[in-house]
């Protein structure tokens, strides 16, 4: 089973809807981390957003499979909805400290997935 970091970086506004986002593609639980955004003088973009202010950056650690499903649905609504966030994923190569209930969802989801 591989598990990956998904971070989304994104304004404090739009912090709980990108939550219940990821909530309903199945990402249970986050890490959230509030920041502030700094540029050198003029303002700057990462690709064309504007990242100057209140940030929060919700960290969530997820098999593989199910980060690309949040990750798609967090595309969905920056295409639909004209959210300003930047969200990826960084493999995780070796973890400890899971709780084991979310091991089992995970091993569970996977199982039934291999048995359609």
């Amino acid at each position: 089973m591989k598990f990956v970091a998904l971070l989304v970086i994104t304004s404090s506004e739009y912090e709980d809807r990108l939550k219940a986002i990821s909530k309903e593609a199945g990402a249970d639980s986050a890490t959230v981390i509030q920041a502030r955004g700094s540029n050198s003088g003029d303002k700057k973009s990462f690709f064309s957003l504007t990242f100057e202010g209140n940030q929060t950056v919700i960290l969530y650690i997820l098999e593989e499979k199910l980060s690309k499903t949040v990750l798609k649905a967090i595309d969905k609504e920056i295409e639909t909805a004209k959210t300003d966030c930047v969200a990826f994923t960084m493999p995780i190569s070796h973890i400890v400290g899971l709780d084991k209930d979310v091991l089992k969802k995970f091993e569970d989801c996977i199982k039934n997935e291999e048995d359609l």
